[in-house]
Protein backbone atom coordinates (compact mmCIF):
# COMPACT_ATOMS: atom_id res chain seq x y z
CA UNK A 1 0.00 0.00 0.00
CA UNK A 2 3.45 1.95 0.58
CA UNK A 3 3.83 1.95 -2.54
CA UNK A 4 0.87 3.04 -4.11
CA UNK A 5 0.67 6.14 -2.22
CA UNK A 6 4.51 6.53 -3.00
CA UNK A 7 3.85 6.15 -6.66
CA UNK A 8 1.22 8.15 -6.56
CA UNK A 9 2.26 11.12 -4.94
CA UNK A 10 5.21 10.65 -7.60
CA UNK A 11 2.69 10.71 -10.66
CA UNK A 12 1.13 13.93 -9.33
CA UNK A 13 4.46 15.57 -8.97
CA UNK A 14 5.13 15.28 -12.63
CA UNK A 15 1.90 15.89 -14.00
CA UNK A 16 2.15 19.01 -11.65
CA UNK A 17 5.68 19.80 -13.00
CA UNK A 18 5.05 19.11 -16.55
CA UNK A 19 2.21 21.48 -16.11
CA UNK A 20 4.34 24.21 -14.75
CA UNK A 21 6.90 23.89 -17.44
CA UNK A 22 4.55 24.12 -20.11
CA UNK A 23 3.55 27.68 -18.59
CA UNK A 24 6.80 28.64 -17.92
CA UNK A 25 7.21 27.93 -22.03
CA UNK A 26 3.99 29.80 -23.06
CA UNK A 27 4.72 32.77 -20.86
CA UNK A 28 8.27 33.03 -22.54
CA UNK A 29 6.91 32.75 -25.83
CA UNK A 30 4.08 35.36 -24.98
CA UNK A 31 6.67 37.98 -23.68
CA UNK A 32 9.28 37.26 -26.48
CA UNK A 33 6.32 37.93 -28.94
CA UNK A 34 5.56 41.17 -27.46
CA UNK A 35 8.86 42.50 -26.92
CA UNK A 36 9.78 41.64 -30.61
CA UNK A 37 6.73 43.62 -31.95
CA UNK A 38 7.76 46.38 -29.90
CA UNK A 39 11.28 46.16 -31.07
CA UNK A 40 9.84 46.14 -34.70
CA UNK A 41 7.50 49.07 -34.05
CA UNK A 42 10.61 51.13 -32.59
CA UNK A 43 12.63 50.05 -35.60
CA UNK A 44 9.62 51.31 -38.18
CA UNK A 45 9.07 54.38 -36.62
CA UNK A 46 13.39 55.41 -36.72
CA UNK A 47 13.19 54.35 -40.50
CA UNK A 48 10.04 56.34 -41.18
CA UNK A 49 11.83 59.22 -39.47
CA UNK A 50 14.74 58.93 -41.29
CA UNK A 51 12.47 58.86 -44.58
CA UNK A 52 11.39 62.38 -44.09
Amino acid sequence: MVVLTTLGGEICYEAVKFVVYIAAIVCACMIGGKLRKSSDAKKAAKVREEDK
